[in-house]
């Protein structure tokens, strides 16, 4: 009797919410079967940088995959845009994120101009850009910034690295130490806020013993400009 009443409580739900089921695309499929804590310590991520950075804001995503935060860098934004190279990604993201402030599309930011919005966020990006293309980068993070806009900014340490699998170092070909990255931030903003996580807990002290960095920075310069 205990389990009819509850089917019925939750078939109400969807009479009056529809079934929006979410369906995981192929990247987080892999990593929830093989890897189910990652999802917790890039949801924490997400999380730090909605909470610095995105209420009441337009937000820009560069480098969404298939929008695992959008519905956290979304909840308190006006308006969310999510924005990767992978079409199949995107599609996943379509699919699942209806809301329609929140929107998508298959660009490379570094070569296409989107633009201008009050947030940044690029969550586990650079370490995967070649050096001899970072500067590019940065200055496509700062194209698309309004005047008082704010960027976030998120990669593994580069003390991490001997602690990472074969296939993370494979792919990470440019890693930041806290101090590079605050230096190459601050070529482009006048204010830099460091931060790093360690799994889910936010970390404020010695910056070699943070797993994950997260930095923010605000107050845009012009390029070239002081």
């Amino acid at each position: 009797m205990a389990d009819r009443s509850e089917k019925e409580r939750w078939d109400g739900v969807k009479d009056l919410l529809g079934d929006h089921r979410v369906t995981l695309g192929g990247h987080w499929s892999f990593n929830l079967r093989n890897d189910p804590k990652r999802l917790a310590f890039v949801l924490a991520r997400y999380k730090l940088a909605a909470k610095l950075a995105c209420k009441g804001r337009t937000v820009l995503e560069l480098g969404c995959s298939e929008g695992i935060g959008t519905p956290i860098l979304g909840e308190f934004a006006t308006h969310y845009t999510g924005v990767d190279f992978d079409h199949d990604a995107i599609e996943d993201a379509k699919r699942n994120w209806t809301d329609p402030r929140f929107s998508f599309r298959v660009a490379d930011v570094l070569q296409e101009h989107l633009g201008r919005f009050e947030t940044v966020v690029s969550l586990d990006v650079i370490e995967h850009i070649e050096p001899e293309r970072e500067a590019r980068y940065f200055d496509a993070i700062l194209d698309h910034l309004t005047a008082d806009g704010m960027a976030v900014i998120g990669t593994p340490n580069v003390t991490s690295v001997p602690y990472a699998s074969p296939q993370s170092q494979i792919g990470h070909v440019n890693m930041f130490s806290a101090e590079r990255l605050s230096e190459r931030l601050r070529e482009r903003f006048h204010h830099v806020f460091p931060f790093g996580l360690n799994d889910e807990v936010v970390h404020t002290g010695y910056a070699p013993m943070c797993h994950y960095l997260v930095q923010v920075a605000c107050g845009p310069k012009e390029v070239g400009g002081e």
